[in-house]
């Protein structure tokens, strides 16, 4: 299927693939165009590039990854001798050039930024920053229409301190091209990553209070889904344990 781009500036575009709905991003320049994120498989990497050439008009040099999941980075296998980039804690495959903390391209007049804050939704979490345009491509670390996912690489403890790095490069006008769902703005980011703050803040209070991580969904009002916090929970109640965090029983109260 032709994947169909949405202008979100004039030199900046997205198109959302299937199955999972993940979006991938345009960056053009005078000289060469880049791609966030690749779809999930060779076949649509290669649909993804073509098409992308043909938008903007000049050759697509580089694909950034922003992070290990498949659905972000199936499609690199397709996209040929395409640069790819990606934080050197990606597993999914080998990159062509791999970074630690910052890298930067230049497109011909069009400067594109790669940054890690850390580990965070993943261990190879990627920001890609597009100054020119006010847009900021966040991958997973912000979700749209859904609750941000979590798994056994993530870090709830840095996910917040990494959203600080981008929200504290962004302006009112900023645009931010979250993994799923639709373009969003800074109160949007802000909002959530306040609501991803929370569980581990509110988890290390509801340890405190002595609650098992069996009783932590039911013990207090949560911004995300049942299904999010059977996930997310017992994340938090792991990272906390390894810190020494851990709800202590409460032991009843006799009268003699």
């Amino acid at each position: 299927m032709t994947p169909v781009w949405t202008p979100v500036t004039d030199r900046v575009f997205v198109t959302r693939v299937e199955p999972h709905g993940v979006n991938v991003g345009l960056v053009v320049g005078a000289d060469s165009a880049l791609l966030v994120d690749s779809g999930n498989t060779p076949e649509q990497g290669r649909e993804l590039i073509e098409s992308a050439a043909e938008l903007a008009g000049v050759p697509v040099s580089h694909v950034v990854v922003t992070h290990d999941h498949d659905d972000h980075s199936g499609g690199v296998a397709g996209m040929g001798q395409v640069t790819s980039i990606a934080h050197e804690n990606l597993e999914a495959f080998a990159p062509t050039r791999q970074f630690s903390m910052a890298v930067a391209v230049d497109l011909g007049g069009q400067r594109v930024e790669m940054i890690h804050f850390g580990e965070a939704h993943t261990r190879s979490d990627v920001l890609v920053f597009v100054p020119g345009e006010s847009v900021i491509f966040a991958g997973d670390l912000l979700e749209e229409g859904g609750d941000p996912q979590v798994d056994d690489t993530t870090s709830l403890s840095n996910w917040p301190t990494v959203l600080d790095g981008a929200l504290g490069a962004s302006t009112g006008a900023t645009r931010f091209v979250p993994g799923h769902g639709k373009v969003v703005d800074r109160d949007f980011a802000f909002v959530q990553r306040a609501e991803i703050a929370m569980i581990y803040s509110q988890t290390e209070m509801l340890i405190q209070q002595g609650v098992k991580v069996g009783d932590a969904a039911a013990a207090t009002q949560w911004p995300f889904s049942a299904e999010m916090l059977a996930v997310a929970l017992p994340k938090a109640y792991a990272e906390l344990a390894a810190k020494g965090v851990e709800p202590r029983t409460q032991l009843p109260i006799l009268n003699i």
